[in-house]
């Protein structure tokens, strides 16, 4: 990267902003879309590269794209707003009936809209994550957070970048 100020954060960040700031409707993209930024100096420049339902399938299909210094990853969703612990011990079917309807219930009202932005490059893949009913409000990753998605999204930065860097006619 030609600045190493320019953080997978601060790229996410941006685009979140960017996004946020630009789109009549910011939460509910039908598809994940993939942008390449690069920076210029101070400024960042942001062009999307491909869409697609499946983020996973979408990242087989990203074509060795000319210089950038990082790519980012954008999709909307639902996420869960509690953690459910399906290890509880109940006795008798009728009281599990009941428990799996107040379950339902419950996971209705606690699933929230959300807009996730992850950035990747040389250092790494950073997250932010924008709530529906906490529009000015985002939670930030600078790690990427845990899970497969973050993991996913730095093999492919790697066999990506491997593939930018070889020499032409390979």
């Amino acid at each position: 990267m030609s600045d190493t100020r320019v953080t997978p954060l601060s790229i996410a960040e941006w685009v979140d902003s960017d996004l946020h700031e630009s789109l009549a409707e910011t939460m509910r993209y039908r598809a994940a879309r993939v942008f390449a930024v690069c920076s210029d100096g101070a400024a960042l420049q942001r062009e999307l590269v491909d869409s697609d339902a499946d983020p996973y399938r979408l990242l087989t299909r990203i074509p060795v794209w000319r210089p950038v210094d990082a790519l980012c990853l954008v999709m909307t969703g639902w996420m869960s707003r509690i953690d459910i612990d399906g290890d509880d011990n109940i006795d008798g079917d009728d009281h599990r009936d009941e428990l799996d309807d107040e379950l339902d219930a419950m996971l209705d009202d606690s699933r929230e809209r959300v807009r996730v932005t992850a950035a990747v490059n040389d250092q790494g893949v950073s997250v932010v994550v924008r709530r529906w009913d906490l529009e000015g409000r985002t939670d930030s990753f600078a790690d990427g957070g845990e899970g497969i998605f973050p993991e996913a999204l730095r093999v492919w930065w790697t066999a990506f970048d491997a593939l930018r860097r070889q020499p032409e006619g390979r």
